[in-house]
């Protein structure tokens, strides 16, 4: 896999530079060096963009929901999630990180710096600012397309608002739209921002810039069913050169690089090496898939099953099912689970099947074919394939079709997507495609489209959950974009 950003870690080294003042005065003697009152801005973003895309990334919402719900993997044993038996476990979990860690860490970054007098260079605070808004437009986007409402106008101000009021999915889309357009004008290409601590491009601000217009694009596309006016408004100004610019290059892919450090590696590494777990399998969609394709992604993907073969598990079996074809089917391949194995915040690939899907529906002027095979050709010089006489032999036998272009984009999507999986269960529900079936033993009557709400959230702020939703537990109940 071509993984394109390699940052020193800053994160481990965090309560060492924080704790390390010297007492030049003896009522220093008083402040406990462990526990400090006074937390550089810095620190604060290195340790929220690990924190979210541990949680993105990791086993609760990501390996063990949405790349189930979208039937990347499947599960040997314990199968009760691939049957959508929600665990209140890892959705609390979920929601308590991104608020009370991510968030939380975000706001105070963005307080302090905002209130830094020793800042004399304002473009050097307004481009903090700018990367700290975008990763908190991030957080919160994953948030509502999990969830549905949220806590989000009052979510962060519990002082105030203890038990915060929810927001309707619409008005927090059209916020953080909003928001990501300020964020990315905001930005001082002529002044740096945090440097070498910041660890997703290494404070680039011009890499910052791109990032925030194409998820802005991301965004904007995923209301295109709904509100189209506002859709097409933001994916222009997305695409526009005069606004910075979107990601153009695998090598200005968006990752978080993980540590070979076990306490702060890829969480999937820890699952899989640390904690010995072996619960997941490719799936038997996956593998049939890309061999059906002749797709060469297929040995990144995964890897052979004991007789040198690939075999994919069925998806949704009962427990005992799956345990007894565990021995014989192939697991993913180690190099998705390395320590270092980057989360894909977002990368070329996903840009240019964004700017097919505009270019066919009339949004931006262009060639959705051409487009489309920049994408899978992105895609697959990402992991590692690089002949293009091979690449090119896959697009035309796997073709765009304008006429029923959501299927072919659907699953060439649904294919770049693996791994990342928040994003590949999003735009399942938004294109619906590919078409998945429902597994016999399943517990309820459709695939889940959303997460349930957690139940520390009803015990805590239940008057305020109740107020938006009289099924808190719902799987089934469609977000606001999710139309069709």
């Amino acid at each position: 896999m071509k993984y394109i950003f390699q940052y020193k870690y800053a994160f481990f080294l965090s309560a060492l530079l924080l704790g390390a003042t010297a007492c030049d005065d003896i009522t220093e003697l008083n402040v406990d060096p462990n526990n400090p009152t006074e937390v550089p801005a810095a620190n604060l973003v290195t340790q929220a963009e690990y924190e979210l895309n541990e949680r993105l990334w990791g086993r609760g919402f990501n390996a063990e929901w949405t790349m189930l719900m979208v039937q990347h993997w499947s599960q040997n044993e314990y199968a009760e999630d691939s049957r959508y038996v929600a665990s209140p476990g890892f959705v609390n979990n979920t929601w308590t990180d991104l608020y009370a860690n991510v968030l939380s860490e975000l706001q105070a970054a963005h307080q302090i710096i905002e209130n830094d007098e020793e800042i004399i260079d304002e473009g050097f605070r307004a481009n903090q600012l700018a990367i700290v808004e975008i990763l908190t437009v991030h957080a919160f986007h994953n948030l509502v397309d999990a969830f549905g409402d949220i806590p989000y106008t009052e979510a962060l101000d519990l002082i105030d608002h203890p038990l915060p009021a929810y927001d309707s999915q619409e008005s927090i889309y059209l916020d953080l739209l909003s928001r990501l357009e300020t964020a990315v004008n905001s930005f001082t290409t002529d002044s740096p921002s945090f440097g070498g601590t910041e660890l997703i491009y290494g404070g680039d601000v011009t890499l910052w810039r791109k990032l925030g217009n194409s998820l802005m694009m991301r965004m904007a596309m995923r209301i295109v069913d709904v509100d189209e006016s506002t859709a097409k408004s933001y994916i222009a100004k997305a695409a526009d050169p005069a606004n910075g610019g979107i990601i153009s290059s695998n090598e200005e892919n968006a990752l978080f690089e993980f540590s070979d450090d076990p306490n702060i590696a890829n969480p999937l590494f820890v699952d899989a090496t640390i904690n010995n777990r072996d619960d997941f399998a490719v799936s038997e969609l996956l593998v049939s898939t890309l061999q059906d394709l002749g797709d060469p992604r297929l040995e990144m993907y995964a890897a052979p099953n004991n007789v040198g073969v690939y075999y994919g598990m069925p998806y949704g079996l009962t427990d005992g099912e799956a345990f007894a074809l565990k021995d014989t089917t192939s697991r993913p391949n180690p190099m998705v689970r390395q320590a270092t194995a980057p989360a894909v915040i977002m990368d070329y690939a996903e840009v240019k099947f964004l700017e097919a899907e505009a270019y066919q529906r009339g949004i931006l002027a262009g060639d959705a074919a051409a487009a489309y095979a920049e994408g899978i050709e992105a895609s697959m010089n990402y992991w590692g394939i690089t002949d293009e006489a091979a690449i090119s032999d896959y697009v035309a036998a796997n073709p765009y079709d304008a006429g029923n272009w959501k299927e072919p984009l659907g699953w060439q999507k649904w294919i770049a997507f693996y791994m990342n999986g928040p994003q590949a269960w999003a735009e399942w529900r938004r294109l619906d495609y590919p078409q998945l079936e429902l597994p016999a033993a399943a517990t309820i009557g459709s695939i889940p489209v959303r997460l349930p709400y957690p139940n520390d959230e009803q015990a805590r702020n239940g008057a305020s959950l109740n107020a938006v939703t009289d099924d808190i537990g719902s799987l089934t109940n469609k977000l606001w974009w999710d139309v069709n």
